[in-house]
């Protein structure tokens, strides 16, 4: 039953939203709260994940990188779980919900890069999982957290995210990777973020509130950030040209920003996956890849069946 129900939610969750302009987008926010709040509670039971919805590794091989930063929390103890599980937080004086997925071989001696996965407008954390396939690309060789969005009044109710830089979602990043690092052992120079539409947008909000700790983005579909940033990370940006819900115009908003802050001139070089293209020139372990696509799935504003394997590619080599 439970996968039904899943597989439903996800055709759902891949309707086209209305059109995310940059006001709309700021409108989302649901009111500025502080951030940083401490968190409460881990895994919710003892199980070891749904099989249903377990990670696989039929993605395309990308290279593992290297673990270059320094491991936080509890190196050299074995993990509460392995598998996915949903875990509750409190994050600015609220209750908030994600999805936590751990590596089945998971190696307690090894410091593992954290990815964050924000879904789009109306979705879930669960159906991001499903629907992005960076996970599933990793082969395991990351841990993998999927928040879920509060619902905002001002979009009838439906789930989403506060932009702001000081507002509940950047809070609830900060209060999920408080819990993430007292549980699991985590390379902190390898912190990541990647998201979809809505998704997209909250990506690249983190990526500049928090750019002195998140290495890497990769918005799809986004646009922003809106507000001046903390340092340059390195960015994996991807349209569709014919976007019919979030305007093209936005991602490349995104793109200019980033090669701006990346200290990139505007030289393109053709990189794996076509189409996309690397700027030259940026600062050193900064570096700006830019895919314009013409994939024509849900007008244009769907997530590329290529982007979870380019994505992961792009995080594993940093």
């Amino acid at each position: 039953m439970r996968l039904l129900a899943v597989s439903a939610c996800l055709l759902l969750a891949c309707t086209p939203e209305p059109a995310a302009t940059m006001s709309e987008a700021m409108s989302s926010s649901t009111g500025p709260e502080a951030p940083g709040a401490t968190t409460t509670s881990g895994a919710t039971s003892g199980a070891t994940g749904d099989p249903t919805v377990a990670p696989t590794a039929t993605g395309d091989p990308a290279s593992t990188g290297s673990t270059t930063g320094a491991p936080a929390g509890p190196c050299g103890q074995p993990p509460p779980f392995t598998g996915v599980m949903p875990q509750t937080i409190e994050a600015a004086g609220q209750q908030r919900d994600y999805d936590l997925a751990i590596p089945a071989d998971y190696d307690p001696d090894t410091a593992y890069p954290l990815v964050f996965a924000w879904h789009g407008r109306g979705g879930n954390g669960q159906l991001a999982r499903l629907y992005f396939k960076v996970e599933e690309s990793s082969q395991g060789q990351a841990i993998f957290v999927y928040p879920d969005g509060l619902p905002l009044p001002d979009m009838n109710n439906q789930t989403g995210w506060d932009l702001t830089p000081d507002g509940a979602d950047i809070a609830l990043f900060d209060a999920i990777l408080a819990d993430v690092r007292a549980r699991l052992c985590v390379d902190d120079a390898r912190i990541f973020s990647t998201g979809h539409s809505f998704g997209g947008y909250m990506s690249n909000a983190v990526g500049c509130a928090r750019g002195d700790v998140v290495r890497a983005i990769a918005p799809v579909a986004g646009g922003g950030p809106f507000f001046p940033c903390v340092g340059p990370v390195a960015a994996w940006i991807a349209h569709g040209m014919s976007d019919s819900t979030v305007p093209f115009s936005q991602g490349e908003g995104s793109r200019d920003h980033w090669t701006g802050a990346d200290g990139c001139d505007m030289a393109e070089e053709p990189v794996e996956p076509a189409p996309c293209v690397a700027y030259t020139g940026c600062d050193d372990g900064f570096p700006v890849r830019w895919c314009a696509h013409d994939e024509p799935t849900l007008g244009g504003h769907g997530w590329p069946d290529w982007a979870g394997p380019a994505i992961w590619s792009f995080f594993a080599a940093l």
